[in-house]
C-alpha cells in the first residue's frame, strides 16, 4: 500500500468516528479533574489553575485503566521531575537534536496542570525579550512584562529552549531570577521572593510595597531549560555561575523496544 492511500484511510477513519461521536478512548485532552499526582511513590498535589488555557494538551495519553501510557524511560524522567519541582529546583534537560526534550517537558507541565510560558533562544535574543519590552500604544511608551517575568509573577513554568544559542550577556539576566528569584524591571519595579515579599506585606501592607514597585514572584515558579550538549554540538556552554542554578539530566533518545 501506497504512503498517500494510508494517509488517505487514516484521514477517513477520523471523520468517520467524528462523525458517529466516537473518539479514541485512550486519548484525553487533559487531566483535568485529579488533585495528586504519584508516581513510584513521588507524590505532588495539582493545584486548581486560574488560567487552564496557558496548560499544554495532548502530550499525556491513559490506558484503559487510568495509568499513563508512556514509556518506562519516560516515566523515570517524569519522576525525577517531579523530585526537583517538589525541591523547588530548576531543571535542565540535555539531550539530541530532536522534539523529545521538548516533549518530555511538555508532559511534566501536562501531568502538574501548570501554567506554561515559552521562550525560544537565538542569537537575536537581547534582554528586553525575556523581561520587557517598550511598545507605543497611543502615542505613549508603555512596557509589556515577557513570558520570564509573567511566569515569575503568576507561578508559571517557563521553558526555554535553545539555551546554547543565546549570546552570553543574554541568560545572565535570568541568573539573579534563578538563585535569588529578584529581577529588577525596566519600568522601575523590582520582583522579590515570596518569602521576603510576605514579611514586608505583614509590616508595610499591600499599599506601601505597590508604591515601593515591589512584585511578588510566585512559590510555584520554576524554570524548565532545554538544551544540547556542548562542544558535542554547536553553540556556547553555560557559564559556571549560571549552570549551578540548574539540576541536570540527560535525556536520550529511546530505543526501539
Amino acid at each position: 500500500m501506497y504512503a498517500g492511500n494510508a494517509a488517505t484511510l487514516r484521514r477517513i477513519d477520523v471523520l468517520k468516528r467524528i462523525l458517529s461521536g466516537t473518539t479514541n478512548k485512550n486519548h484525553i485532552r487533559g487531566l483535568s479533574g485529579i488533585d495528586r499526582v504519584t508516581i513510584d511513590g513521588v507524590t505532588k498535589n495539582i493545584k486548581a489553575s486560574p488560567n487552564p488555557e496557558y496548560i499544554p494538551r495532548q502530550y499525556l495519553r491513559l490506558d484503559a485503566e487510568g495509568n499513563l501510557d508512556v514509556s518506562q524511560t519516560v516515566l523515570h524522567h517524569l519522576r525525577w521531575m517531579l523530585q526537583k519541582d517538589n525541591l523547588g529546583q530548576d531543571i535542565f534537560l540535555l539531550g539530541r537534536p530532536g522534539p523529545l526534550r521538548r516533549n518530555v517537558a511538555m508532559q511534566f507541565i501536562e501531568l502538574t496542570q501548570r501554567e506554561l510560558e515559552y521562550v525560544s533562544l537565538s542569537r537575536d535574543t537581547t534582554e528586553s525579550d525575556l523581561k520587557q519590552r517598550r511598545e507605543i500604544e497611543a502615542g505613549t511608551a508603555r512596557y509589556h512584562d515577557q513570558s520570564a517575568v509573567r511566569a515569575a509573577i503568576n507561578g508559571r513554568v517557563l521553558v526555554i529552549e535553545g539555551v546554547e544559542k543565546a549570546e552570553r550577556n543574554v541568560l545572565p539576566v535570568l541568573n539573579n531570577l534563578l538563585e535569588n528569584r529578584e529581577m529588577n524591571l525596566e519600568d522601575g519595579r523590582l520582583l522579590i521572593p515570596a518569602e521576603r515579599y510576605d514579611k514586608l506585606l505583614e509590616q508595610y501592607g499591600a499599599e506601601e510595597l505597590t508604591r515601593w514597585g515591589l512584585v511578588r514572584v510566585s512559590e510555584d515558579f520554576r524554570v524548565i531549560a532545554l538544551g544540547l550538549p556542548v562542544p558535542k554540538y554547536r553553540g556556547a556552554p553555560l557559564d559556571p555561575p549560571l549552570r549551578s542554578r540548574f539540576q541536570a539530566r540527560d535525556v536520550t533518545n529511546l530505543s526501539y523496544q
